[in-house]
């Protein structure tokens, strides 16, 4: 039998170098469909942050405050306290935070099934680049009394520097119904529950779900979770791939790398 032509040879090499160089040269382009195309939207009046059109709309500044469990006469929207978040929203959301981390804020309820997913998104994100963000926490109880027990108990063990791990605690159980409840939890995990109790009512634990509230009337956060990260806001739940592209987009946004005030 006849050996292949030299010819078919050469051409069969030349396919094949150019089918290769097709790739190499297309192999960008073809990582650039995988990445997500974040869509934003603007927040009149609530400059310089907007939204991320991903997973539930926000519909800024309307609808009623959200129920919360504070007292019936707590400021309304329109407050002191609201006028204070929109002076300075980075600052509201973030707290006085300077460094290369990109600042996260988390809105959420204990008793909140998708919060729990982000929660592990998250976790997947800050375990691959630990230096990549920096969470925040705020607690926003929309599901009910119990919902407002447990966000004051976790406000209350960060002076007992456990809020973690009261939380860790909190989610693995089938419901939280009362203080006492709570207290027998604290307990469990080493904590002094007498302390917590008490700093559960503490005007500060108050003002912290206030200032949450607000934030959250203000930015019409309708439920949880919600996010600020950097000076992009969202509603509701959203791919590893879209976290970490928006963490790059906003590695130098309004909120990122800024001065304390």
């Amino acid at each position: 039998m006849n050996g292949p032509r030299p010819w078919r040879h050469r051409a069969a090499l030349a396919a094949a170098a150019l089918a290769v160089a097709a790739w190499v040269a297309g192999a960008p382009y073809l990582a650039r469909l995988d990445e997500p195309a974040l869509v934003f939207r603007p927040l009149p009046g609530l400059e310089p942050f907007r939204e991320l059109a991903v997973g539930g709309a926000i519909s800024t500044g309307a609808g009623s405050p959200l129920l919360t469990g504070l007292p019936s006469d707590d400021p309304p929207q329109g407050s002191a306290l609201m006028d204070e978040v929109r002076a300075n929203p980075c600052r509201a959301f973030h707290g006085g935070y300077a460094g290369e981390a990109v600042p996260v804020a988390v809105f959420s309820d204990i008793r909140c099934p998708n919060c729990r997913i982000m929660d592990a998104r998250l976790a997947e994100v800050a375990a691959a680049n630990p230096a990549a963000i920096r969470i925040v926490r705020h607690e926003l109880p929309v599901l009910g009394a119990g919902s407002v027990i447990a966000a004051r108990a976790l406000l209350a063990a960060e002076s007992q520097g456990a809020r973690q791990r009261l939380h860790d605690r909190l989610v693995r159980t089938p419901a939280v119904t009362d203080a006492a409840y709570v207290a027998r939890v604290a307990e469990a995990i080493g904590l002094d529950a007498a302390r917590l109790l008490k700093d559960m009512q503490s005007d500060a634990v108050t003002a912290d779900l206030r200032r949450s509230r607000a934030i959250a009337d203000l930015f019409g956060f309708s439920g949880t979770p919600a996010f600020a990260i950097g000076g992009t806001v969202l509603l509701g739940t959203a791919p590893i791939s879209v976290l970490e592209a928006l963490i790059a987009e906003e590695r130098h946004g309004a909120c990122s790398v800024r001065a304390p005030g």
